[in-house]
């Protein structure tokens, strides 16, 4: 499976986007015809003027897109996955990097302050919203990971430039 998706598998990703676009612009085109409107149409004027009128024909398109994302994120889920279990060793490092700052998210998400009881204007936005404790505490947990790794990446940066200017 490996070796025809490595020789045929850019192929296969064109004809089948070839083909989906096809599908959609038949759709569409098929869709205007039917509802009395030409390609030159102007359907935004036409949504102004008359809001009851509906354009799902559309929609394709978008349930096509979400679908082929959907297996795409499977596809990759899963040869991830294979590939982890049948070469361990060489995943230790990929592993212990999800393992610390899985670690990290959990120590920031633990330390999280909630908003909730103080009153102020995030306590009342928070209300608003009806964000619970969990959901603040998991979004600055998210946050601050977010800006740790992103600084990380940066100081890793600048030091390794440095180091490979002695090297």
């Amino acid at each position: 499976m490996y070796n025809l998706l490595a020789k045929k598998g850019q192929l296969f990703a064109i004809g089948l986007g070839v083909v989906i676009v096809a599908i959609y612009l038949l759709t569409v085109l098929g869709g205007l015809s039917n509802a009395g409107y030409s390609v030159s149409d102007d359907l935004v004027t036409v949504l102004k003027s008359n809001s009851g009128e509906l354009f799902s024909f559309f929609d394709l398109g978008l349930w096509l897109t979400i679908g082929l994302l959907g297996i795409t994120a499977l596809v990759a889920a899963f040869f991830g996955l294979w590939h982890l279990v049948s070469n361990i060793k060489g995943s230790l490092t990929g592993i212990i990097a999800i393992v610390v700052i899985l670690g990290l998210f959990f120590l920031l998400y633990s330390s999280a302050s909630t908003d909730l009881e103080h009153g102020g204007a995030i306590s009342k936005t928070l209300q608003k919203f009806n964000i619970t404790e969990n959901i603040s505490k998991m979004i600055s947990g998210s946050l601050l990971t977010t800006i740790i790794m992103a600084l990380i990446a940066i100081a890793s940066m600048f030091v390794l430039e440095i180091y490979n200017m002695f090297k």
